[in-house]
């Protein structure tokens, strides 16, 4: 069983499909979800000089993992929401592991037959090669 899994989220809304096998894994074991959304750094844009910018960024991520984190309120589901900075491949990778994260839920592209190494350059792809626990994807 699963007793902690891990989320990671856009800004879209493509992930609910993904929230709800997570939440189902999760009504079996009373396990914890964490809503992760990293917030990616631009070179040459500090952080802490352009707080306007970044403000923006994380408010807007807040709204949207409060609209996850009702949906999970609803299932009954213990967990949290994060907002982290930096690479968002790495940070996801690394709060798994620091967080000891049994399983990482991944919305995933579809893979085009016609291209199929196209799908190989995906976040889900990245975070799926570094995570060092099992990752589900979810197409």
């Amino acid at each position: 069983m699963f007793h902690r899994i891990l989320l990671p989220v856009d800004l879209t809304d493509k992930h609910e499909p993904a929230l709800n096998i997570a939440a189902d894994l999760l009504e079996k074991s009373q396990g914890e979800l964490t809503l992760l959304h990293v917030i990616e750094l631009i070179p040459g844009l500090d952080r802490q000089e352009e707080k306007t910018f970044y403000g923006r960024l994380e408010d807007a991520a807040q709204k949207h993992l409060d609209g996850l984190a009702s949906i999970c309120k609803k299932r009954r589901l213990a967990g949290q929401a994060k907002i982290l900075y930096g690479n968002r491949a790495a940070e996801t990778a690394r709060f798994a592991r620091d967080w000891s994260a049994d399983l990482i839920v991944l919305t995933a592209p579809r893979l085009d037959p016609a291209d199929p190494a196209g799908s190989w350059g995906s976040l889900s792809y990245k975070i799926s090669l570094l995570a060092s626990c099992p990752v589900l994807l979810i197409k």
